[in-house]
């Protein structure tokens, strides 16, 4: 039994389930980091970039509304991602859509719901926000905003087809909470969603009719906080099997970008 969760009140719980992080709720996104601190986040270094391309013109549309194959492909060259993915992208793909690189579509998404970016005839552009955040000094803000996107407003399921992420969705909040106290040392993807997981009977369904759930909970929540900084994936030998599972533990800036208050909550405890 996650003791964890036993500490909380009712009040407490229902705080962090129900908490949307723009500041009201107990879970408190730091925007005052500063940029040599967010160095590890594949996020904030691709969103620069992608910024940098959308205030010199270069982010062109197709009639669809989607990055144009040739946009695509200089942000492949210079996007920072796993190059085992790269290298699996161009074994499969001919040309390649935005939907065929995630770094991109997932950006693309999240600069249309933070309002960072809007469609302008067949391009891409910055708006004045976007423009406002793009200097080092903005990193923070910027890095935050986009978390607050990613986890509280970005439809995990409509992009990623992730059953679990509809579940887990109403959990953000919980789910941050418990990786800070639980996950400082390497623990596998599934002892982590079982550390961090409220067990909701609708949850119990899901992981029912799932092989393999702690896959799942990986790609609909661990790649998009190690994609952020807040986590990072222990490399895997190279004789590792396809099943091999992964572990994961939360790097330091986790505790530095996220600080949880609660009136009468235990003081805070990694273990």
């Amino acid at each position: 039994m996650n003791l964890d969760l036993l500490m909380l009140t009712d009040e407490q719980l229902y705080a962090l389930l129900t908490d949307r992080l723009d500041g009201t709720g107990p879970c408190q996104v730091q925007e005052n980091v500063p940029i040599a601190a967010l160095a590890g986040s594949d996020v904030l270094h691709n969103a620069r970039i992608l910024m940098a391309e959308l205030a010199n013109g270069g982010g062109r549309l197709t009639a669809t509304g989607n990055l144009t194959r040739k946009f695509v492909a200089t942000l492949m060259e210079r996007f920072r991602c796993d190059p085992q993915d790269l290298a699996a992208i161009r074994e499969v793909c001919k040309v390649v859509n935005e939907s065929d690189f995630l770094p991109a579509q997932y950006l693309h998404a999240l600069f249309r719901i933070a309002g960072l970016g809007r469609k302008r005839k067949a391009t891409l552009g910055l708006t004045r926000l976007g423009h406002e955040l793009m200097p080092e000094a903005q990193a923070g803000r910027l890095h935050a905003l986009l978390f607050r996107t990613a986890f509280a407003r970005y439809n995990r399921v409509r992009r990623d087809g992730d059953r679990i992420a509809e579940v887990l969705g109403s959990q953000t909040g919980l789910i941050l909470y418990l990786i800070g106290r639980r996950c400082a040392n390497w623990q596998s993807a599934e002892d982590v969603m079982y550390a961090s997981v409220l067990p909701a009977r609708e949850l119990v369904e899901l992981l029912s009719d799932s092989s393999l759930p702690d896959l799942e909970f990986e790609f609909g929540v661990l790649r998009y906080l190690c994609w952020f900084g807040l986590m990072e994936q222990r490399p895997q030998p190279d004789d590792a099997g396809w099943d091999e599972p992964s572990f994961y533990r939360k790097t330091g800036l986790f505790d530095r970008m996220l600080r949880f208050t609660f009136t009468g909550l235990p003081a805070y405890r990694a273990v």
